[in-house]
Formats: structure tokens, sequence, C-alpha cells
């Protein structure tokens, strides 16, 4: 029998789902006890509930922007009917209703809220149906602020060329993760990126000429507020100017020539106001000087200066050549740059001797040695070796006069360390035994001839200069005179001090740094090896 009952006073029967009456008539009204609801039979042929049930939220999607302070926001739960209302209850206990709710569904509502402070966040969100029943889930909705920058707008620092480097842009927000992207229209120098997650900016800056500031807009995001814009730059430096104030490339001296010969020429010199860099790196080999001859041979030449830049210019000056030797010999010399030795003497048949050949091809690189001289036997004097500035002097002898040897060339001064310092002077000549007078080694770097026993001077002061011509050596003992070496070759480098410093200098090259205020200067004496900056 189905479970059925009557209310003592005659009123609404009560009962389980089973019990309901059969064919009640429209209007007729039961306590269902299983549903625990009062139902009403409708025309429709069903019993409906006529009293609402308890709503339930479950979960809400949607954010609400400090920026605008707006928010809309999707409402999930269960019971929901049309004229629901959604309220916003924040920490100090006020609830703020809506400005619009709108029903979607038995499981769905749509609410749109303003005025919430995040003073009073996390809000709970409440739904109340129009029977007053409600449901309420804590702690639901918070407002998302709008982020913070927290790295300062303008320069965020200086870094060189070519050179890795790091820096951040950083904005914070305790709501939302923070994403960061490049504004529109502006970008990074090549070779840098931002990263959309962290802000970091990195990479390597672009070979550049001068300094050079970069500048840019990032847009910060917290995915919820319109994006913050903040401006910032950065400043690239070239690690070494874009050209130098000045450079110097001087090959090596020659050598003089043995046993009264002639003085070495000097070597080319090439003094440059200045030169294009186009590459941190450059190839820097010094000539070495040549070695003085033995026993009337000739000095043998002064070696090449190269500075070689990666982009494939170079700048060379060649090496002096050689004194020449015993009886007249020519002096050497080379086509290209470096001065020429001089002329040795011809005492057997009462004649000049012969001259040193032409030495470079403009007077800053190289002259024609001297030539030498002789009228009377045994009175005889060799030429001075070319130098930077000048030709060597012709050896001198006429009858009943001093035996005179030629000077060297004059070399060429230069301030590029800091200080006027002399060059490329050519090597005096030597004498025959018993002269009076050596050929004086030309100024700015020359070595002196010899006198009697005394082998010809080498160049040890400030290099490039060619070697002076020996003397015939002891009375009896002809030959045992030594042309002086000549000096090395020379290459120098200045340039303003706001740049930095020569990074790497490879030990194969040998160098000092002459003190000029403002300036990194750097001479290269020996070696061959690439610079880096």
């Amino acid at each position: 029998m189905p479970d059925i009952r009557t209310s003592d006073f005659g009123g609404i029967p009560y009962g389980n789902n089973a019990g309901r009456p059969v064919n009640p008539g429209s209007g007729k009204l039961y306590s269902n006890g299983e549903t625990q609801r009062i139902e009403l039979y409708t025309n429709s042929g069903s019993w409906e509930n006529i009293v609402q049930e308890v709503p339930s939220v479950s979960s809400i999607t949607g954010n609400y922007s400090e920026a605008t302070n707006s928010g809309t926001i999707t409402i999930y739960g269960t019971n929901f009917t049309s004229g629901a209302t959604a309220y916003a209850i924040g920490s100090n206990a006020v609830q703020v209703a809506a400005t619009s709710t709108t029903f979607n569904s038995l499981v769905q509502l749509t609410a749109t809220f303003t005025g919430l402070s995040s003073a009073y966040e996390p809000y709970d969100i409440k739904v109340v149906n129009p029977s007053n029943l409600f449901g309420i889930l804590p702690d639901a909705l918070i407002v998302n602020n709008i982020l913070t920058w927290t790295t300062a707008a303008g320069s965020l620092g200086t870094f060189d060329e070519l050179v890795s480097m790091s820096v951040s842009a950083v904005a914070t927000d305790p709501d939302s993760t923070v994403t960061y992207s490049l504004a529109s229209g502006s970008s990074l120098p090549s070779g840098i990126t931002l990263n959309s997650s962290t802000g970091l900016i990195s990479g390597t800056p672009p070979d550049i000429a001068t300094d050079t500031t970069y500048t840019f807009t990032i847009n910060a995001s917290d995915g919820v507020n319109p994006a913050v814009p903040r401006t910032f730059s950065i400043t690239s430096q070239p690690s070494a100017p874009a050209t130098f104030d000045s450079l110097v490339v001087a090959g090596g001296g020659g050598g003089g020539g043995g046993y009264y010969g002639g003085g070495g020429g000097a070597g080319g010199l090439r003094q440059l106001s200045s030169i294009s860099r186009t590459s941190n790196q450059i190839l820097i080999t010094v000539g070495s000087g040549g070695s003085g001859g033995l026993f009337g041979q000739r000095g043998s030449s002064g070696q090449n200066s190269t500075l070689a830049l990666v982009n494939g210019l170079s700048y060379s000056t060649t090496g002096g050549g050689g004194g020449a030797g015993t009886q007249g010999n020519s002096g050497g010399f080379e086509a290209t740059s470096g001065g020429s030795g001089g002329g040795g003497s011809l005492y057997t048949t009462y004649m000049s001797g012969a001259s040193g050949n032409a030495g470079g091809y403009s007077p800053v690189e190289g002259y024609a040695g001297g030539t030498g001289s002789g009228y009377q036997s045994n009175t005889n004097s060799n030429g001075g070796g070319a130098g930077g500035g000048g030709a060597g002097g012709a050896g001198e002898s006429v009858v009943g006069a001093v035996n005179k040897a030629g000077q060297g060339g004059i070399g060429i001064y230069s301030s590029i360390t800091g200080s006027s310092v002399g060059y490329a002077g050519g090597g005096g000549g030597g004498v025959w035994q018993g002269a009076q007078e050596a050929g004086a080694g030309a100024a700015y770097g020359g070595g002196r001839g010899a006198v009697d026993t005394n082998s010809g001077g080498s160049n040890a002061v400030n290099g490039t200069g060619g070697g002076g011509g020996a003397a015939s050596g002891d009375t009896g003992q002809s030959g045992q005179g030594k042309g002086g070496n000549g000096g090395s070759g020379v290459i120098i480098i200045a340039y303003p001090n706001n740049f930095r410093a020569i990074t790497t200098i490879p030990g194969t090259l040998t160098y000092d740094q002459p003190t000029r205020s403002g300036y990194h200067v750097y001479r290269f004496t020996a070696g061959t090896g690439t610079i880096t900056f």
C-alpha cells in the first residue's frame, strides 16, 4: 500500500512519491516528504514544486580591474532562477549588489560589479533567488590591482659594443603574472632581445663607430588591466675609437756596411693623422733592424712593418737598405719606402764611390743614400744612409783635406707619444783607417759611423734608424770593422682614454706605454701578433 497520510486538520495530504493521489485534479496540494517540498498538481498533469530550492555557488570566472573599477564575472552553481541577484561581500561585511545580474540558466549567471575596493578583498560572491533563498562562495573575487613598475624609467646603463650584456626592466603584480612586450613602433638594437616572461634585456650590442643611445618603450601587462608602458634607453659605446688620432708605422733600419762601409738607410716611416677602424682586432707586425756587415760586406736591409685591419686594409712601410761595403758597392734599397743605404768609397781608382740607390716613393718615407767619395789613395770616405726626412750626405776627400764620411740623412719628429721624438734617421758613413772624422748618425735615430777600429754605431734609442758604417779596422788587420745594426721598426697607436684600454696583447709583441695626458699610447718595437680592444 502507498504511504499516504492526511493531516489531522483535514489539510494537505503527505507521504512519499508513491503516495501522491492519482488524478487529484488541478490545484491539488501534496506534501512530499521524500523530496521535502510542497507540490502542486498543474494543468500539465504533473506535480510541480511551489517553493524555490536553495541556490548554491560553486565557482566563478572573470576578473575585476582596478584600472576600470569594474568587472564582469560568470557565476556557476545550481538552482538559479530568473530574477536572482548577485552580491559581492567584502571583509568589511558590506554587501555590494551587482549593477546587473543576467540569468543564463539554472546553473549559470552573469554579473557586473563596480565600486569595489581592494582594501576589502577578497570578496564573497552571494546569489539570492527571488524566494530570498541564497548561496555563498567565500573569498571568490579579488580586485586585480594595476601592476607597478619597479625599474625606473630612463637609462638602464652604458655597455661596450660586441660584448655580452644583460639588464632587466621589471614590474610587479601580486594578483597576476606580468608579461612584457615592446610597444608598437619600438625596437631594440640588433643582437639584443627582450624576454617576455622576465623583462630581461640581453645580447651583444652591434659594432658601432660612436656612442649610440637606443630608446624604446616596453609594455608590462597583467592580462586584466590595460598594459602599462614605460620608456627606457641603453647606450652602447665603441670599445675602441672609430678612428685613431694618430698612428706611426715604421720599418726596421738597414745595417751599416763593413770595412769603411756606407751608413744604413732608415726604415720607411708613415705618420698618419687618422685611420678608420672597422674591427676590434688589429694585426701588428714590427720589422726588425738589419745587421751590420763584416769585412766589406753590405749591411742587411731592415724588415717591413705592417698594421693590418681585419677588414683587409693595411698600412705598411718597408725596411731601410743596408749600407755599402768596400770599394764602392752600391748601398741597398727597398723599392717602395725604406731609405737607401749610403755608397762605399772607391779608393783604388781615385774616383768617387757609387751612390746609394734611391729609396722610396715619397719624401716622408725615404731618400737616396749619399755617394761615397775618393780622390787620393787611402784618403777615402763613404756616404751616409738616407733618412726619413733627407738624403744621406756624400763623403768628402780632396788633397790635403780632412777625410770625412757622409752623414746620415735627417729623421722625422713625431709627438704621438706626448713628447717630440725623432725617428728614421740614416746611419753615418765609416772612414778609412786613420781618418779624423766619421760621419755622424743623423738626428732622430741614425747610428754614428766608425773611426779607426770602432765598429759602426747601432741605433738603440728610438728605432727605425740605420746603422753606422764601419771603419777599416786595426792597421794591418783590414776587415775587422763591423757596421752598426739598424734599429728595429716601430708601430705606435694613440687614442683618447675615454675608450677602454687594449684588452689583449699577445706575448709575441714587445711594447711599452709612454705617458701622454688624456690618451692611451702603445709603442710596439718587436714581434707580431693580433691585439684586441
